[in-house]
């Protein structure tokens, strides 16, 4: 255990190296760690000051633990770095009185009908998105969102069919997915409100105190028509033009605050509408997926090590010391079967811009193919730099061409990189 004159934080979940070692490391750089998880990975281990072992699926075993560790080893805030222990986290920081956002704010966040209600009542632009994989629950989400509403099949490659009753919603359905009827789809159905197109971003922002939210990077996402609700990259530009949009910074500020977060760093999903921007979902929780990563290559501004200054009462330092742009993208299996090669150019990583690389799956695990195929199922992911997005999405492209994966018979072609 290292050793430090200051209080440690709890870091509740360790997560998956490749995708939460970044964060680790910023709070680590900051601030002792103690890491509560069930099993401490080796990985981290250089990193802590100490652990508390409990399995994270019963909380009132893991506050438990946490007691009987703060009771000779106080702390001064609670952090994750996992969307999935956010409410974890408040209930923690809650029963230590430590600062943190309320666990009925983050559980309003973690239920999407709730939250909808609640902004809808503080009148905050906000919608409801439904996929759906059969039609008898296209219609209970088309009742559920009132008429009219918009039916869209991605994978299908039409655009948004309006529906205003039952029977229209039957057959946008139909039209939209054939031959389907009520088996389970090959491609996924999205029902939403009507005359609410256009692109989705995230807002990464900090609550530094109630009421007050600052707005630090704009995420976009890059999609396929085969992984519409699975997006296969994400990028961040630190000339992103959204960034001086005073209207999306309002609407998230609002959403933020009429949720109850009053600290913290948060992420919102957020459709681009003609009428303006509209709350999809808010987190309570620095975002996933290497998020944080992207804003600290292309802003220089540290997420994790913002959530843990404000988790122990402090307040971080947000000024941008980069102004770049960052990507990554995600390799996907093309088809379900075995992983039988993995194989990158030997040359790969002498680029300079290349961040990082990294396989996620290993030959002889099973992978599930488009549409079913999600986060578990990527085969690797790739992390470039670049002066603005045009120049990571084309450097993308080249580590994409340098790559190659093969999974077993019901795709035996190499799986491209979308």
């Amino acid at each position: 255990m290292h050793t430090s004159q200051r209080r440690p934080v709890l870091l509740v979940g360790a997560g998956i190296r490749e995708y939460h070692a970044h964060s680790l490391l910023q709070i680590a750089a900051s601030h002792p760690v103690v890491l509560v998880d069930a099993v401490i990975p080796p990985w981290a281990r250089p990193y802590l000051a100490g652990e508390v072992s409990v399995s994270l699926s019963d909380p009132s075993e893991v506050g438990a633990a946490v007691g009987r560790f703060t009771v000779e080893h106080p702390v001064d805030g609670i952090v994750t770095s996992e969307p999935r222990h956010a409410g974890l986290a408040a209930h923690l920081a809650q029963h230590l009185g430590l600062p943190g956002n309320s666990p009925s704010a983050v559980a309003t966040c973690e239920d999407p009908s709730r939250a909808h209600g609640v902004l809808r009542e503080a009148d905050v632009p906000s919608m409801q998105v439904h996929a759906v994989d059969d039609i008898q629950s296209a219609l209970a989400a088309a009742r559920s969102l009132h008429f009219p509403v918009s039916l869209t099949a991605p994978a299908a490659g039409t655009g948004p069919v309006r529906a205003d009753c039952d029977n229209e919603v039957r057959s946008a359905y139909e039209a939209l997915a054939p031959g389907n009827g009520a088996e389970p789809l090959t491609t996924t159905v999205t029902i939403e409100e009507f005359g609410l197109d256009g692109p989705e971003v995230g807002v990464e922002a900090v609550v530094l105190s109630p009421g007050e939210v600052q707005t630090v990077a704009v995420t976009r996402k890059t999609l396929c028509p085969e992984r519409a609700h699975c997006p296969v990259g994400y990028s961040v530009d630190a000339h992103d033009e959204l960034l001086q949009d005073a209207g999306l910074t309002r609407v998230v500020a609002q959403a933020t605050t009429a949720l109850g977060l009053t600290v913290g760093v948060v992420h919102a999903d957020v459709r681009l509408t003609s009428r303006g921007p509209f709350i999809l979902q808010v987190g309570a929780s620095p975002a996933d997926d290497l998020i944080p990563l992207l804003v600290a290559r292309a802003q220089g501004i540290g997420l994790s090590r913002a959530a843990a200054a404000l988790a122990t009462g402090g307040t971080p330092d947000l000024t941008p010391t980069r102004e770049q742009a960052a990507a990554i993208r995600f390799l996907h299996p093309d088809a379900s079967g075995r992983v039988v090669r993995l194989k990158a150019a030997e040359t790969l990583t002498s680029q300079p811009w290349l961040d990082r690389f990294a396989w996620t799956q290993r030959p002889g695990k099973a992978v599930l193919g488009p549409p079913r195929s999600g986060r578990a199922d990527r085969l690797a992911h790739w992390v470039v730099t670049g002066a603005d997005t045009a120049e990571c999405t084309s450097r993308l492209g080249l580590i994409a061409e340098q790559v190659t994966a093969r999974v077993s018979k019901a795709a035996s072609s190499p799986v491209g990189a979308h």
